[in-house]
């Protein structure tokens, strides 16, 4: 069997042997069809709301569907300007990860934030950091519509639409200091922190979708921002949890292409839902572009100390990095598992620094996989890793075939 998995902005095969498929682990199909219309949302408390509003801000958040975004923000000032709210206004408002606005009125002020230059302001502060975000949403007389993409984070729990307005409008030295705190913490405390923050700043709506395979949208809610992410967040548990059949002696998977594959930093984020299925002493085969290389000084100082994962773990209970976390996941799934990553990154490179096997292709690390597990070595495909969540009901506890189950020191 061949399968096509995201890699970058492209895709890149691999065949599966029949006789070896285990599961391709994708996600569930909804029970009735998606109705994504934008003529079923109801706009009455924001039309309302904005009315009485100095300036409406509409937040422009991540997607990988820019259409859908672009459509999503037209909707919006279509049906304000329908209402009486002048366009003059409105500010779009996007941040560096979001794509190009275009085919605006002219009368609509488009914004891009600067992390390093645009005006901030502190507008409280957490148990250990000051919170500065873009002074133009942090006014009281301003209505906020945060538009945006909500997809499963296997680290933090969800991405996207709930990271908009922080750490995405934040000054830089306020969104570094979230992820470097001198106290020990859970990657989810951080999304925690960022739902908290964007709540806490009054008058704040979003319009937010889930995109399902092939990036087309399975659902769409306007609401409150609190309530937007709620229901958006139990869609995506819904298609995304599901059944595998056991643990594989190899699993092969793509994280999901950009922006989930742009680094090795982030493409680590998705490696979860191939860990939980794969037998201990398993082969994991990733597809993951990495085009910007491991993606980040800090999180290459922390795999160049070359220590154990223990040692790690042992320094993040006392003050938490974020990287610093990522590198010891990786450490520790290195401890028990052979990982084989096809990249732009170089071969040596990921070698030596990184403890990880270079693959030219995804057939060629199957099949240097199938040679150190053997040729009937069981094989589960997962063709989007950012889309799933696999459970097993009684994972296997035993070694992969062809092993000891004595950890490769």
């Amino acid at each position: 069997m061949e399968v096509w998995l995201p890699y970058g902005l492209s895709e890149v095969p691999v065949r599966i042997p029949d006789e070896n498929l285990v599961d391709i682990l994708q996600p569930r199909q909804p029970e009735t069809p998606a109705d994504v219309n934008f003529d079923n949302i109801s706009t009455e408390g924001l039309t309302t709301a904005a009315k009485s509003a100095d300036r409406i801000c509409i937040v422009a958040g991540e997607s990988r569907n820019q259409a859908m975004m672009s459509n999503a923000i037209m909707f919006l000032i279509n049906r304000l300007s329908r209402e009486g709210v002048p366009l003059s206004s409105l500010t779009v408002l996007r941040s560096l990860k979001a794509g190009s606005v275009t085919g605006l009125p002219s009368e609509v002020q488009v914004v891009t934030h600067s992390p390093l230059t645009s005006p901030a302001i502190a507008i409280g502060q957490s148990a250990d950091f000051a919170i500065s975000i873009n002074s133009i949403i942090a006014t009281e007389k301003t209505l906020i519509v945060v538009v945006g993409e909500l997809r499963l984070n296997h680290v933090l729990g969800f991405s996207g639409l709930c990271d908009a307005i922080f750490p995405g409008l934040a000054a830089e030295k306020s969104a570094q200091a979230q992820l470097v705190r001198n106290r020990p913490m859970d990657p989810h405390d951080l999304i925690k922190e960022r739902l908290e923050i964007t709540s806490s700043l009054p008058n704040v709506y979003g319009l937010g979708f889930v995109l399902g395979p092939g990036l087309a949208p399975i659902e769409l809610v306007h609401d409150t921002f609190d309530q937007t992410v709620s229901k958006l967040g139990a869609t995506i548990h819904d298609i995304s949890t599901i059944q595998a059949s056991r643990s594989a002696d190899i699993v092969v998977m793509s994280t999901g292409g950009m922006p989930l594959d742009e680094s090795l930093v982030t493409a680590v984020e998705s490696l979860p839902p191939g860990l939980s299925i794969l037998k201990r002493n398993g082969a994991l085969i990733v597809a993951a572009e990495c085009s910007l290389g491991h993606g980040g000084t800090d999180f290459y100082a922390w795999v160049k100390e070359k220590k154990e994962a223990r040692h790690l773990e042992t320094r993040l209970r006392h003050h938490f990095n974020f990287c610093g976390w990522k590198a010891a996941y990786l450490l520790r799934a290195l401890n028990n598992h052979r990982i084989y990553l096809a990249s732009t990154i170089p071969d040596h490179h990921l070698e030596h620094t990184f403890g990880l096997k270079p693959a030219k292709t995804m057939n060629a690390a199957v099949q240097a996989a199938q040679r150190a597990l053997g040729s009937d070595a069981s094989i589960s495909v997962i063709p989007n890793a950012g889309l799933v969540l696999p459970t097993i009901t009684q994972a296997t506890q035993e070694p992969a075939k062809g092993e000891t189950g004595i950890p490769e020191r």
